[in-house]
């Protein structure tokens, strides 16, 4: 049985139960198939995640994955470029890539590059960057549009304690406490990896 990653990613402003549940899924429909050794599951723009999929492509290498799977190719990322350069990465060291909404892989069963997916893969990641473009565009006419009816924009006022922050936390804590490591708290709480480095820098002080 060849071995996988799955990969999850969410923004920080979509809805928080979303990383846990794609992991879950993809885990439910592919743990028969593969044997998933690693999960990524991180809180991130997905225009921001470059270092990240860095670090994914040196684990793969690391540890010689031979799959990674994603509910969709805007979970690598949100830029045509970047999505691009880590999928001709994965198909020069042959590593498939599994992408589930489409049913697509990126390699053949022999380890050849799968140029229909090639093809539909650099389709589907430029609607994703026209789609980010749109949101983007209609934020900023929101923020503009708030600001101009005299609202303000910003952290509110009032520095939060280390005890408030850990109160507002008190789940990571639990599970720290208990010995989770962290990879494991993110993928049960669905915090991002700096929330619970912060939280654990503090329990440790």
């Amino acid at each position: 049985m060849e071995t996988a990653l799955i990969i999850g990613r969410c923004s920080t402003t979509e809805k928080k139960q979303d990383v846990q549940r794609q992991v879950q899924e993809l885990h439910e429909k592919y743990s028969k198939r593969f044997d998933i050794v690693e999960v990524k599951a991180y809180y991130m723009s997905g225009t921001k995640n470059q270092k990240i999929n860095e670090d994914i492509l040196k684990m793969v290498k690391d540890l010689t994955i031979q799959n990674i799977i994603v509910s969709e190719v805007s979970r690598v990322s949100r830029k045509v470029v970047d999505f691009l350069q880590f999928v001709e990465v994965t198909n020069e060291i042959g590593v498939n890539i599994v992408i589930d909404n489409h049913g697509l892989s990126t390699l053949n069963s022999d380890k050849s590059v799968n140029l229909m997916t090639q093809t539909m893969l650099t389709i589907g990641a430029s609607f994703a960057s026209m789609e980010l473009k749109q949101t983007m565009e209609r934020m900023n006419s929101g923020r503009k549009k708030y600001v101009k009816d005299g609202g303000k924009l910003g952290r509110n006022e009032g520095k939060e304690t280390p005890q408030q922050f850990l109160n507002k936390h008190k789940d990571v804590v639990k599970h720290l406490k208990a010995g989770q490591s962290i990879r494991n708290t993110m993928v049960l709480t669905s915090k991002s990896s700096g929330t619970i480095q912060k939280v654990k820098k503090q329990i440790s002080c």
